[in-house]
């Protein structure tokens, strides 16, 4: 089969001659350039056989470094991004696989590249370039290495403070009055020992800019700059490299509409390095340096921009009852989603019969859920800020009120959490969701109820009514506020109740549930039978008997 390929590529009109070894095993074949036009060239291209190909591997399109940058669809090691070779097992020959890569690469990249047809497409993947650029300036001298942005680009160009943390050497562009600000510096651990005040011009553009168009030299910035702040505005980003006061770096952020560019200006304190025992500090740089630049503001880490309802959650404050294997995952979710305020409370403490279907693991042991579930989510997720009260459902709502609460879920499977909340919304009504599992997840149930609907109904508590199998005596149904004993079940199991609680949850927080509704997943009957012979469904539950598992929404009593 060697000898087959070859010989194909020995008589293809764009391999030019033989081929050589790679140091990291595979094979190079030079291929033929055509004349380039004058500022159409790179130095060479070579068709890459990787070792063990065909058998293993794709083979690939290498360009010189020159073409870094300068072309698109290049990553930084000169390799070129198309589509050609289908790869193995796909029902070609090896030779049919190299013949649709040069062709490709013929017809699909270097005539439409010379002709000027791709010089639009750096525009479309501008942030992967900008990380290319970043990466070969970057140094293990560098005094900052990242930024963080916590908002959304602004409208006009403005100059303000960020925290420059250290040894991190993270960026976060925003003061430490920022809530955001604070909860990611905290997350940060042993890399944010100390805090340094920086400078920061931040400037919207409208266009993104690609390689063709980045400033390259402190000139070109101090002339965006010029034309873009008011007097007022340069005099204070330039007064602290005039001071020569320690720790006032200056950076420019650019903040295209799909990215952002950052730059740090020359001229700032020297940069100490400590490896081993030794420390050195070395000056700053004489030229500007490009920095990364990550968005950490909630619409792009809990919704990548693409749930405008992530910036109204924000601002909802929910209140959960319980941090056991539903509740804890359920606000690990919760957090995903945006939801900005979150009340988690348990007097419970992690034991290690918890592990298998909880949040936390053995790290948490002795631990209380609810401080060891914020923690860790709140550290996941700095955009929710998660208050957790080692306490009872009672305690808690004897010292606090509702005022404020946006929706209430109490996930304790407890009936006395459910009367005293139910009371409770008597003088502060807001929504409630009530979520729980029966035995071996056969079913999981939510119950959500606007403000103004009742979970008891005449003093008698509706849980049992609306389960989907009438259980024997002998099953115990677990208590998690008021009993050790549980029923054993998977995660795996309760990661259909996690789903449905909170899908529900987040419907009554985004106002999408108007009246009184009880959503149920229930397993059919094979699922029944493998956990305990003689169960089978109540009559409202039989339409899944057939199925593995099923919806069912239904009005609420």
């Amino acid at each position: 089969m060697v000898a087959e390929i070859e010989v194909f590529l020995a008589n293809h009109l764009l391999i030019r001659s033989g081929p050589f070894r790679r140091s990291d095993g595979g094979v190079a074949y030079p291929i033929t350039l055509p004349p380039f036009p004058y500022g159409r060239e790179f130095v060479s291209a070579e068709l890459v056989l990787p070792r063990g190909f065909p058998e293993y591997g794709y083979a690939r399109i290498l360009l010189s470094k020159d073409a870094v940058l300068r072309i698109p669809h290049v990553e930084s090691s000169g390799a070129l991004c198309i589509e050609g070779d289908p790869g193995p097992g796909r029902d070609c020959s090896p030779e049919q696989r190299l013949a649709l890569l040069l062709h490709a690469f013929e017809h699909d990249f270097l005539w439409p590249w010379i002709a000027g047809q791709l010089d639009g497409e750096f525009a479309q993947e501008a942030q992967h370039y900008w990380t290319i650029q970043v990466a070969r300036s970057r140094t293990h001298r560098d005094p900052i290495h990242l930024v963080w942005t916590v908002d959304s680009r602004p409208l006009k160009p403005f100059v303000r403070k960020g925290l420059l943390v250290l040894p991190g050497r993270i960026v976060v562009a925003a003061p430490m009055e920022v809530s955001l600000a604070a909860s990611l510096i905290n997350s940060l651990g042993a890399n944010a020992k100390q805090i340094i005040s920086v400078s920061i011009a931040d400037i919207p553009l409208s266009l993104d800019l690609t390689p063709s168009t980045w400033p390259t030299s402190t000139s070109d910035l101090d002339r965006m700059l010029a034309v873009r702040l008011d007097v007022a505005q340069l005099e204070a980003f330039s007064r602290p490299l005039r001071r020569r006061a320690r720790g006032n770096h200056r950076i420019v952020l650019l903040r295209c509409p799909s990215y952002s560019l950052g730059y740090l200006m020359p001229g700032g304190p020297p940069t100490v390095v400590e490896s081993g025992k030794s420390t050195r500090a070395y000056p700053s740089r004489r030229e500007i340096q490009p920095l990364l630049v990550n968005r950490i503001d909630p619409s792009w880490t809990e919704g990548r921009d693409q749930h405008p309802v992530v910036f109204h959650r924000q601002s909802r404050h929910v209140l959960v009852f319980g941090a056991g294997a539903l509740g804890s995952i359920v606000v690990d979710h919760l957090a995903k989603a945006g939801i900005g305020f979150i009340f988690l409370v348990d007097p419970d403490i992690m034991s290690a019969a918890n592990i298998g279907r909880h949040l936390l693991g053995a790290e948490s042991l002795e631990k209380n859920k609810a401080k060891a579930v914020a923690r860790r989510v709140g550290l996941s997720h700095p955009s929710a800020r998660i208050s957790a009260f080692d306490m009872t459902a009672e305690d808690w709502l004897q010292e606090h009120s509702l005022v404020g609460i946006d929706t209430i879920l109490d996930l304790t499977g407890d009936p006395d959490v459910r009367w005293r909340i139910d009371r409770a919304r008597i003088d502060h009504p807001c929504p409630l969701l009530i979520g729980w599992m029966e035995p071996f997840v056969a079913a999981a149930h939510a119950c959500t109820l606007p403000s103004g609907f009742r979970w008891m109904q005449d003093t008698h508590d509706m849980l049992a009514d609306l389960q989907a199998v009438e259980w024997p005596a002998d099953v115990t149904q677990r208590e998690p506020a008021c009993s050790s004993l549980f029923q054993s079940y998977t995660a795996a199991a309760a990661a259909y109740a996690v789903a449905l609680v909170t899908e529900n949850a987040l419907a009554l927080l985004d106002g999408g549930i108007d009246s009184p509704k009880v959503s149920s997943w229930v397993r059919g009957q094979a699922y029944l039978d493998r956990q305990r012979p003689g169960l089978s469904l109540r009559d409202w539950a039989s339409v899944a008997t057939p199925h593995d598992g099923l919806i069912i929404e239904r009005p609420f009593p």
